[in-house]
């Protein structure tokens, strides 16, 4: 059979159709077919001739594929049809010819009549959807005449084209399947016009399940984001939510399953919030309950609605509108140094915007502010119409920021890393559809073949990927990237430019720091060049650059704005581009109330997932076990065979004490070893975590448990170690052998010391500085302790120890085995000298204990001030 020709139409200008290859339709130069509309996406879709027909693929894009008012993903042109490309700009696929038809079937087996809402959009005839200007193609072959039941008008059913009415809200009635031979479940949304189904041959006939064709009819359909609307004249009461039954229906795991209600009252709509996991905001601000005016935005998750004609419905799509706007953004530090100076810019959604300049130009600090992680001096930072720095609690979920550090857990695989960021960005989300959205974003980045390995062992590019793919967890519109083929070779320099730029045709707005020059004219909509100093030497798109600087190459213009920074060489005016796009917007002021923390399920979290990784990481896991071992086995060099009972005084009088002290200073190193690269290795991952809500709170108690827990372990095989080698004492304060209350003191000087080296970890600027730190705090915990060198009575001394956990440690332990009737008498020790703090007495082990708990008190407070908002926000 030969396949028809397909000429496609923009305008008046018709485009002949290869079929010999696959044809691309988008906005970028080279695809096959330009259409030159902003809402149109670098590359759109896609034609591609098969057996069946010319198969319309979309690639993803922004705004998708249209037809009759329907979207869709797939589409076989069998005769004219017209497809949206977005709103307002149509294509018209015309076929020139048809192929030759079977015979037509018995008219005495008319097929049903099929509802009007239960039938599958196609292309309308040529006469009804060709403009006059362009040619018609020729007439389909006859066929048979319509059965009487199927000749009655239908009714026009009621929908938003932008929103579709998904499969499970139109059930398809039993026994009217208007092809026998396609499952039940085939996806079909109402429709206005009585539209039959082609084959791909032009016969409109049966299609048998199982055939490329059902499968594609299948997968047409592209559910909506937001299904139905409240409107006061025919609703009472509603509901905005993710169960089927809400009167909105929100396709967004940021919503909570029911996030707030609606009522019709003589004032308006009444919208109050149902205690939903992430808040109701209206034009910015959050709220509990409020009645609607026109024109508000009501905002729940990363889903905007508005109140149009007094109707609450989905708000019309933005993409390829200018969605983010930097305004005259300035910024100085310390005394007086500039770092930006005055940089104008607007970013549409859907496109690609490299920031590149010389280095120390501000690239990195300009992209910071615009996903509102810091602030600038002067001027202001507008997305949708937001104060990016006023509602950053609102549009959190909405940037996603990709630092030049990997802010992913290599020791975790890829599976295991998104679903503990899922956990605690969708805190709304139940297990299934958190496995949905992460094999939808693995898919998208084209990462469901590595999802089981383990991250240290991807490539570079991979690595970005999978750091790419926790920002997508949310759905934001606005996405950074700085750096991200710093250190790549070529080949996956260009892997990750086609990613960002596959990211940008699905309607988002990316901007990507770079210093990898080579891909910027191919894949890039505007390029933002910063000069030293932060001014804005250029801001347009490629062409417009090779326009401004001629034929140099990137060394000569660098050179050139390095020379005259101050020197703007863009081709229009970027400020008065920015006040054209200013005008358009509308403004929403005020600030919003801070969105509910789930402190205690981020906690869990938090918990579950440094278990893993200490699971996951063999080092970690043999250091944790073997460590206290060893230092246990050590006991078996102090001289003495009587351990913690009456020494020898002839051969070993302080064995005891020695005993004692290696037991305390090994519990201090034990605890210091395991935190004081714990916070600073993983610096990058909390702070963008914090930035997107994880609670300091949360994060401080969970490095609280999970210290707790590790230390018990080795507080446990310590002590057991030491009572094996060693006899154990011969009484205890609280019972007979006094090894419980031994494990409880080594127990809580470790997890004092823990929280100590946290704090330590905290403060240091560089995974390079923990080792010196290491150092000071165990060499201050030997010398304090009061166990090798005495601090009683020594005036300085002895009150700069009260502040180390070892000298509580070790007092406590003295007290448990009564080490002052051990060595302190006339015929005994004769150069000891006794400690009150060491008292074998109930009261004096008790309050001993209680300083140490103390100590882990203070040291997590310490801890939560060190990872606050406020000194993380002046660390930057």
């Amino acid at each position: 059979m030969t396949l028809p020709s397909l000429t496609v139409y923009i305008g008046s200008v018709g485009h002949a159709i290869n079929p010999t290859h696959p044809s691309v339709i988008g906005r970028a130069a080279d695809c096959d077919v330009v259409v030159a509309d902003p809402h149109v996406s670098h590359h759109h879709a896609k034609i591609t001739p098969t057996a069946d027909g010319w198969l319309l693929e979309d690639l993803g894009s922004a705004n998708g594929l249209t037809v009759n008012g329907v979207r869709v993903t797939q589409i076989l042109i069998a005769n004219t049809t017209t497809v949206m490309l977005a709103t307002n700009v149509p294509i018209i696929c015309t076929v020139s010819a048809v192929a030759p038809q079977p015979t037509a079937p018995q008219p005495a087996s008319p097929r049903p009549a099929v509802p009007a809402q239960n039938r599958i959009p196609q292309a309308a005839p040529a006469a009804r959807t060709a403009p006059a200007q362009i040619p018609q193609a020729p007439a389909p072959a006859a066929r048979p005449a319509p059965a009487p039941a199927q000749q009655a008008p239908a009714p026009a059913a009621q929908y938003h084209p932008a929103a579709p009415i998904p499969p499970q809200q139109s059930p398809r009635p039993a026994g009217n399947a208007p092809f026998p031979g396609i499952a039940k479940s085939l996806p079909t949304p109402p429709v206005a016009n009585d539209v039959d189904v082609p084959s791909p041959t032009g016969l409109y006939g049966t299609v048998m399940a199982g055939s490329t064709q059902a499968q594609r009819l299948e997968s047409q359909l592209k559910p909506s984001r937001v299904v139905g609307d409240f409107d006061p004249k025919r609703d009472r009461t509603g509901v905005i939510g993710r169960t089927p039954s809400s009167t909105i229906r929100i396709s967004d795991y940021l919503v909570s399953r029911k996030h707030c209600s609606l009522e019709a009252t003589p004032n308006g709509i009444l919208l109050t919030d149902l205690d939903s996991a992430n808040g109701t905001y209206v034009n910015g601000r959050r709220v509990a309950k409020v009645w609607l005016e026109e024109g508000d935005v009501v905002t729940v998750g990363n889903t905007d609605l508005t109140v149009a004609d007094g109707v609450l419905q989905d708000r019309a799509p933005l993409a390829g509108t200018d969605a983010v706007i930097a305004e005259n953004i300035g910024l100085t530090v310390g005394k007086g140094v500039r770092l930006l100076d005055g940089i104008d810019a607007v970013f549409a959604k859907g496109t690609l915007t490299a920031v590149i300049g010389p280095s120390g130009a501000g690239k990195s600090t300009f992209t910071s502010i615009v996903a509102g992680l810091n602030s600038p001096t002067e001027g202001h930072v507008l997305f949708d119409g937001y104060d990016v720095h006023q509602n950053i609690e609102l549009l959190r979920s909405r940037i996603g920021f990709v630092p030049q550090d990997d802010v992913v857990h290599r020791k975790l695989t890829v599976d295991a890393a998104l679903e503990y960021a899922a956990k605690l960005r969708l805190p709304g989300s139940s297990k299934a559809e958190r496995a949905e959205i992460i094999d939808n974003v693995l898919a998208e980045l084209e990462l469901t073949q590595r999802r089981h390995n383990r991250i240290d062992r991807l490539s570079g590019g991979q690595r970005k990927r999978v750091s790419t793919a926790i920002e997508l967890l949310t759905g934001p519109e606005l996405l950074i990237l700085d750096e991200p083929t710093s250190g790549l070779d070529p080949s996956l320099d260009q892997t990750v430019m086609k990613m960002l730029r596959q990211l940008a045709d699905a309607g988002r707005v990316v901007l990507v720091v770079t210093h990898s020059l080579t891909y910027v004219e191919k894949y890039c909509d505007n390029v933002l060049m910063l000069a030293p100093g932060g001014h804005p030497a250029f801001f347009g798109t490629p062409a417009e650059m090779r326009q401004a600087f001629g034929d140099k190459d990137w060394a000569d213009i660098f050179n050139d704005v390095t020379a005259s920074p101050e020197e703007v060489h863009s081709i229009t005016d970027t400020h008065q581009r920015m006040l054209e796009a200013r005008k358009k917007i509308k403004s929403h002021e005020g600030h919003e109330k801070p969105a509910k923390v789930f402190r205690f399920r981020q906690m869990l979290t938090l918990v579950v997932r440094q278990i893993h990784l200490i699971i996951a990481d063999p080092g970690l896991l043999v250091f944790l076990l073997l460590l206290p071992l060893l230092l246990g086995m050590l006991s078996l060099v102090v001289p003495g065979s009587h351990g913690l009972g009456e020494p020898d005084f002839k051969d070993a009088a302080t064995e005891p004490s020695q005993l004692l002290a290696l037991v305390i200073l090994g519990a201090c190193f034990m605890g210091s070893a395991l935190s004081v690269r714990d916070i600073v290795s993983e610096r990058a991952i909390y702070d963008r975590e914090r930035a997107v809500g994880l609670s300091p709170s949360s994060y401080t108690a969970s490095k609280l448990i999970v210290m707790a827990l590790q230390t018990l372990l080795q507080a446990a095989i310590l002590t057991v170690a030491v009572s094996v080698g060693k006899p154990r004492p011969e009484s205890g304060v609280l019972t007979d052998s006094g090894v419980p209350e031994l494990v409880l003191v080594v127990w809580l000087t470790a997890w004092a010391s823990a929280m100590l080296g946290e704090v330590g970890s905290a403060l240091v600027k560089s995974g390079e500085q923990t080792m010196p730190l290491l150092v000071i705090l165990v060499m201050a915990q030997l010398v304090f302790s009061g166990g090798m060198i005495p601090v009683t009575d020594r005036d300085g001394l002895e009150q700069a120890s009260m502040v180390f956990p070892g000298r509580w440690g070790f007092s406590a332990a003295a007290s448990d085995i009564d080490l002052n009737g051990l060595l302190y008498g006339p015929t005994k020790v004769p150069t000891f000298k006794k400690d009150d703090l060491w008292e074998h007495t109930t009261d004096q082990f008790w309050f001993d204990i209680a300083v140490l708990v103390g100590m882990v008190v203070v040291f997590t407070i310490v801890l939560r001030v060190c990872v606050s908002n406020v000194v993380a926000k002046r660390r930057r």
